[in-house]
C-alpha cells in the first residue's frame, strides 16, 4: 500500500497563495515540524502539481513571514517557529507606523496585568527567591542599558512561567519581542530605567503578599511608564 504523499496536488486553477496556504496547513498539521527540509523546488513543484514559478513565490512568501528559511548551502526548511521568527513582519509594521505603539501597550497593558494577578496566586517562595535574584543582579545594571535589558527578559520570563497558561506566555511573549527596538531607545532615556527597576520592586512586592489586585496594578503602572518613556524618547506623546 502507498501511503499518500502530505504534498497533494493543487488544482491547476490555485494561485501562489493557494500553494502558500497548503505549505501553512502542513505547518499547522505538523506534517512540517520546525527544522524540517522541504523537497528541492523540482521535486515540490510536480507533487503539488504546481508550476515552479508559482511554488517560487509561495516559498518566498512564506520566507518572508518567518515560516521558513533559506538554509546555507542551499535548500528550504521550516523555521524555529519561535515569536521571534514570526514576528518580524509586525515589527517592521510597527517600526513604520509610530501610531501602532500606543495600541501594543494598551496590548501590553491588558496581557501583563492579568499574568500578574495569575502570578501572585500561584507564586511559591523559591519563584519570588528567583525574581528576587534577578531584581539584586538588577541593580548593578542601572548604568548599563543592554545588560538591563537582558535581567528585564529574565524577569518577565520567570513570571511567564509562574503563570503556566501557555496562550498567555506566547501572547506575552510576542508582545515584548514587538516593543524591543522601541525599549532600546526608551533605555538611553534618563531616569527611565531607573523608574522601571522600581517597578520591578513594586510587581514583586505584591507577589511576595499574594496579592493579585496589587500586582496587577503594579504591573499596570509599570506598562504606562516603559510607555510613556518609550514615546518621549520617540519624539512623541502617547
Amino acid at each position: 500500500m502507498t501511503l499518500a504523499s502530505p504534498f497533494a496536488p493543487i488544482e491547476r486553477s490555485s494561485l501562489a497563495e493557494q500553494v502558500a496556504r497548503r505549505l501553512l496547513d502542513l505547518v499547522r498539521t505538523k506534517n512540517l515540524r520546525p527544522g524540517d527540509q522541504l523537497p528541492p523546488e523540482r521535486e515540490l513543484a510536480v507533487l503539488m502539481q504546481v508550476s515552479r514559478p508559482s511554488l517560487r513565490e509561495a516559498l518566498r512568501g512564506l520566507q518572508i513571514l518567518g515560516v521558513l528559511k533559506a538554509r546555507q548551502g542551499g535548500g528550504i526548511v521550516v523555521s524555529s517557529l519561535d515569536a521571534s521568527d514570526l514576528l518580524a513582519p509586525f515589527q517592521m509594521l510597527i517600526t513604520l507606523n509610530e501610531e501602532n505603539v500606543n495600541a501594543l501597550y494598551e496590548a501590553r497593558r491588558l496581557t501583563e496585568a492579568g499574568m500578574a494577578r495569575i502570578v501572585a496566586e500561584k507564586i511559591t517562595d523559591e519563584d519570588i527567591a528567583r525574581l528576587g535574584a534577578v531584581l539584586e543582579a538588577q541593580r548593578g545594571t542601572l548604568a548599563d542599558p543592554l545588560a538591563f535589558r537582558e535581567s528585564d527578559a529574565e524577569f518577565h520570563r520567570i513570571m511567564a512561567a509562574v503563570c503556566g497558561n501557555p496562550f498567555l506566555v506566547r501572547v506575552s511573549q510576542s508582545f515584548y519581542i514587538l516593543g524591543l527596538e522601541y525599549r532600546r531607545i526608551a533605555a538611553e532615556t534618563p531616569g527611565a530605567i531607573q523608574q522601571s527597576f522600581a517597578d520591578h520592586q513594586a510587581i514583586l512586592a505584591a507577589f511576595a503578599a499574594h496579592d493579585a489586585e496589587a500586582a496587577a496594578r503594579a504591573m499596570e503602572t509599570h506598562m504606562a511608564n516603559v510607555h510613556r518613556s518609550t514615546v518621549a524618547a520617540m519624539g512623541g506623546r502617547p
